[in-house]
């Protein structure tokens, strides 16, 4: 029987990719069809004084105040579907009260932002909120892929091996020095001159322009072809044809989303670091967990080398099957 999903999106992209990713789990399992609303305020300019009066009306977790908190926002119509997925600390209030007046099953991705976990059938985090068995804890951020799904890409654009580069830039406390991207550069000469094998560069939004052309430039004289550059326009390229080709993986430490989808690829990952760094301790303690796990090594940006091979593909497996599990369970499907 087909399952129905609706995906509540705030607009920001790494929240929308948490919730597909979860949407994509469940559809390996179930037929789904899948459709996104993103979250529209009645009043616009008045967004953060919404929440915030949202998140008290969810609180109190009565009838009449789950209305209210609809009443904020432009009108949804759960009847047409089975299941609510939404991640980031702006679609909560309105996920947990279109849960509760429909009685649809809802799962939730991200800090909670004072909401408990009993407001939905499940509140994925990446640490424990609550002593309640809503709240699911998982190793890896859910994202679009999975070790099959990076292998059957490959196969089918029939990609050769390389070694991947994803860049980001300063954000979230880190802070890379023009100095630091110089010596990134000479390192990657260093490591296509001894492996001879092709180098991919992936930027992002994070990446400075000018630090994104000096790659492009310094870089030139090598084989690059796969490569994907942000700001010069690349924008129809396939990720997961890209991880699942991949020999080794580097991916600079500014970006929670560029790290859990390489180490969802199964590959070796090393995450990149700069001298500077005043991240958060909540930040701290997600890469932190993901090095205890083994998931990645933490490298200098200035002095990297490619590190022994981990058998982290069949953890990843794993570790998705037991979520699907869960996820099956706490929805009752």
């Amino acid at each position: 029987m087909l399952k129905k999903i609706l995906i509540l999106s705030d607009g920001i992209p790494g929240h929308f990719n948490q919730s597909k990713g979860i949407a994509r789990l469940l559809a390996e399992r179930f037929e789904c069809s899948i459709t996104t609303e993103e979250i529209s305020y009645r009043i616009n300019f008045l967004r953060s004084i919404i929440i915030f009066l949202a998140r008290i009306l969810c609180k109190i977790g009565s009838p009449m105040s789950f209305k209210m908190v609809t009443l904020f926002f432009d009108n949804i119509i759960m009847k047409d579907f089975d299941l609510i997925i939404a991640a980031g600390g702006n679609t909560a209030p309105l996920t947990a009260a279109l849960k509760n007046l429909s009685n649809k099953p809802a799962i939730q991705l991200g800090s909670p932002r004072g909401l408990h976990s009993s407001l939905f059938d499940a509140l994925i985090t990446v640490e424990k909120y609550f002593e309640s068995p809503t709240n699911i804890v998982v190793d890896i951020t859910p994202n679009l892929y999975s070790p099959m799904i990076c292998t059957e890409a490959s196969r089918a654009e029939n990609f050769k091996r390389h070694i991947l580069f994803l860049i980001g830039g300063n954000g979230i406390g880190y802070f890379y020095s023009l100095e630091e991207w110089q010596e990134l550069i000479s390192q990657i000469h260093t490591l296509y001159d001894s492996t001879k094998l092709p180098i991919t560069i992936v930027t992002s939004r994070r990446t400075h322009p000018k630090v994104e052309e000096k790659f492009r430039h310094e870089l030139a004289s090598i084989d690059m072809e796969y490569s994907v550059w942000f700001h010069k326009g690349d924008s129809n390229f396939n990720l997961a044809a890209l991880l699942g080709s991949a020999t080794k993986i580097f991916v600079t430490e500014d970006s929670a989303m560029m790290i859990s989808e390489s180490i969802s690829s199964g590959k070796n990952v090393s995450t990149l670091f700069p001298k500077e760094i005043k991240s958060p301790n909540r930040y701290k303690k997600h890469i932190k967990k993901y090095e205890d796990l083994l998931y990645i090594s933490r490298q200098s940006i200035s002095n990297f080398v490619i590190q022994e091979d981990r058998e982290t593909q069949e953890r990843v497996d794993i570790h998705q099957v037991r979520l699907l599990e869960l996820l099956t369970q706490k929805v009752n499907w």
